[in-house]
């Protein structure tokens, strides 16, 4: 029995996630179980779904999530053996960690790891300051006009 393009897709976008999440959490089964138990849930709210705009914009989104846990997040391990995962949303940093983090740490670091300096970052929040400032400073001074 063949399948639909649409079913192919998706199981094409669900095994993407389950390669992309076992290569970014390596050895952490929690995180692997965590985020398999996550995605199939995810996949499973619309399996019935007909609509193709909605099955493109669900599919879309697995490409997405795939690419950010790829490239924005770093799994880490202690030399206990404990995980933590750190990533990187809108320039603010977030960890994830079981247990209290010790040094030194092993970092799981890619080659599709997003690798970037302070430097890039700062410039980029100035860019958007300085724009948030003079929209204020205008709408003040004119009453928006």
């Amino acid at each position: 029995m063949m399948s639909t393009p649409s079913k192919q897709a998706a199981i094409s976008a669900y095994r993407n996630l389950l390669r992309t999440q076992k290569e970014v959490f390596g050895n952490d089964l929690r995180a692997i179980q965590a985020a398999k138990k996550e995605t199939y849930a995810r996949f499973m709210q619309f399996k019935d779904e007909t609509n193709t705009d909605v099955l493109d914009e669900k599919l879309t989104l697995a490409k997405q999530v795939a690419s950010l846990l790829r490239q924005n997040v770093v799994q880490g391990e202690s030399k206990d053996g404990e995980h933590f995962s750190k990533s990187r949303t809108e320039g603010k940093d977030s960890f994830s960690h079981d247990t209290t983090l010790s040094f030194p740490l092993e970092l799981n670091i890619t080659k599709d790891t997003e690798l970037g300096d302070n430097d890039t970052i700062k410039t980029s929040k100035n860019i958007h300051r300085k724009g948030k400032r003079r929209a204020a400073k205008a709408a003040a001074c004119c009453g928006g006009h």
